[in-house]
């Protein structure tokens, strides 16, 4: 399972690296570059409060000689090519994952520079005219090289699964090669999240089928990473042959008319992508130059195939090596070659709920203003997660995109039920009946154990939902009743249970409760039941 040894050369805050190469910002300035909002700080500027994803003013307020820098993807992007220049000298081949994160093949350069140790002092001694910070290290897989890089450690293939273990699901995103994929994985770890598996340790303890039948290739990819895998996932086709385009071009010189041959070649290789209907993992940008000089960069872009976004990382690539100030001028660019590579059939990638275009997001949302203008605020709710001890206590209902105070939702719940919480939660908790082994009734004595009406040794062994009431009890359908019923309608066995735990909440409300809860493993879904009053009840289902 573990992957190739990989290294990475990371560089902190690389956007205001970038500003400084540019000479847009001195070294020991207090900078930040913003859009809307901080999207890097430098040291200085962190020293004194700066935080990224602060406002503007915040930021300004915090450090009123702030230096502010625009974003600009193209500079960051075209200085990062000198950095790259300088890795050449030491590493043949490198995949970048963004500006300011790049990846390569460890094994070979180490044994030529002498050690892991060696190559290391030599990559970061190499980059440091472009960036005075760096960090390299080294580990099995994509994650963990990245993550390695960032503590700047070497970590043993033995070691990969320890050091991955504390991490949280999340640092899975630092390895993300684009936004869209980004949000995908965001998707699939928010519900994780939900069944209360944040840390890389225990999701990676989950079996591999459970994870690709209920989260697609995502889950898979993000499974694998969370082993020490590599990011590319075993085909199940014979792999396909080379897409690529190329172009014989007379001399070009500059930036604009580079941009121009980038859109031309990328809507060609786009178009011969979406008739093959295949996706590409990796963009491999070849060119030549007239002074002799060869150059040849990878990107990850990971299924994001459509021209413009090939355009821009074309563009970005020929802007670096054309820049004026490069230390050894490639002069003008004669012949250009993309390359789609780690090609899969398109239409592998789970969907969104609303799709995978922006279009499609817009469109659900004006759809759900329309229904909030014609029926009030209230017409259109979410579920917002606020923390408690038991799962239909965790959460409250919110008009949608309601402004609600932040509050600390991932704090510990003394006397909470144990996690994981079924991922199912039935908004009316429906009535079941609960049976020993014996045929007795089962119940929960005053010392929170349980207890049987007919025996001393109680075993629950059957398990069903309770008769459905009388139309003249119910006004109307129970639709948590229908659902469960889909699961539980007949006796099930129980095979295994834990528990009961003890719960009890709101003791100065009117609705206030006390609870003694079971986990059942049964046949079918396992269940989350509890004891209130006279009666069980169903809580949720971990589906």
């Amino acid at each position: 399972m573990l992957g190739t040894l990989r290294g990475a050369l990371w560089v902190p805050d690389w956007p205001v690296a970038a500003a400084i190469a540019s000479s847009l910002a001195a070294p020991e300035e207090a900078v930040a570059v913003c859009d809307s909002r901080v999207r890097a700080a430098s040291p200085a500027a962190r020293r004194q409060g700066v935080r990224q994803g602060d406002t503007r003013r915040k930021a300004v307020s915090l450090v009123p000689h702030l230096t502010i820098i625009s974003r600009d993807d193209d500079r960051d992007s075209r200085v990062f090519a000198g950095v790259l220049d300088a890795i050449e000298d030491h590493v043949a081949a490198t995949v970048i994952l963004r500006p300011g994160l790049v990846t390569f093949g460890a094994s070979a350069p180490a044994r030529l520079a002498g050690g892991l140790d060696a190559l290391a002092a030599s990559l970061i001694s190499s980059v440091a005219s472009q960036a005075e910070e760096s960090q390299v290290g080294y580990g099995c897989g994509l994650l963990t090289s990245v993550l390695a890089a960032r503590e700047g450690r070497n970590v043993p293939a033995e070691e990969t699964a320890s050091f991955l273990a504390d991490f949280p699901v999340t640092a899975t995103l630092t390895v993300a090669p684009n936004g869209r994929v980004r949000r995908e994985w965001e998707e699939t770890i928010d519900v994780l999240g939900s069944l209360g598996i944040t840390t890389i340790g225990q999701f990676a303890t989950l079996d591999h089928s459970q994870i690709a039948s209920r989260f697609g290739l995502t889950g898979t990819i993000l499974w694998r990473l969370c082993h020490g895998a590599d990011h590319a996932v075993i085909q199940t086709t014979a792999p396909a042959a080379e897409v690529a385009v190329r172009r014989h071009v007379d001399a070009i010189a500059n930036e604009e008319q580079a941009a121009f041959l980038a859109k031309e070649l990328a809507d060609e290789l786009a178009g011969k992508l979406a008739a093959r209907m295949q996706v590409c993992g990796q963009l491999v940008v070849q060119a030549h130059f007239a002074e002799g000089g060869e150059r040849s960069r990878t990107w990850s872009v990971d299924g994001v195939n459509s021209a413009r976004d090939i355009t821009d990382r074309v563009r970005w690539q020929i802007s670096g090596w054309l820049d004026s100030r490069h230390t050894h001028p490639l002069g003008e660019l004669t012949y250009l070659e993309l390359t789609a590579a780690d090609l899969t059939p398109a239409g592998t990638r789970q969907a969104t709920l609303w799709g995978d275009s922006r279009r499609g997001r817009e469109q659900a949302q004006r759809s759900v203003l329309r229904i909030q203008g014609m029926l009030g605020d209230s017409a259109v709710q979410s579920v917002r997660w606020t923390g408690g001890r038991c799962p239909d206590a965790a959460t409250e209902c919110e008009n949608w995109q309601a402004v609600q105070e932040k509050t600390e939702t991932d704090r510990p719940w003394v006397g909470a039920v144990p996690r994981p919480w079924p991922s199912i939660v039935f908004p009316h908790a429906p009535r079941v009946l609960l049976s020993c082994r014996c045929g007795g009734s089962l119940y929960v004595d005053e010392s929170i154990q349980l207890a049987c009406v007919d025996c001393v040794e109680p075993t629950p062994g059957r398990f069903v939902l309770a008769p459905m009431p009388s139309r003249s009890d119910a006004e109307r359908p129970d639709s948590s009743r229908a659902h469960a019923a889909y699961y539980y309608s007949r006796p099930v066995q129980v095979w295994n249970y834990a528990g009961p735990w003890s719960i009890s909440g709101r003791w100065w409300a009117p609705d206030s409760y006390r609870r003694a809860y079971l986990q059942i493993g049964v046949e079918g879904p396992a269940a989350l039941i509890y004891r209130s009053g006279t009666s069980w009840l169903l809580e949720g289902i971990y589906s």
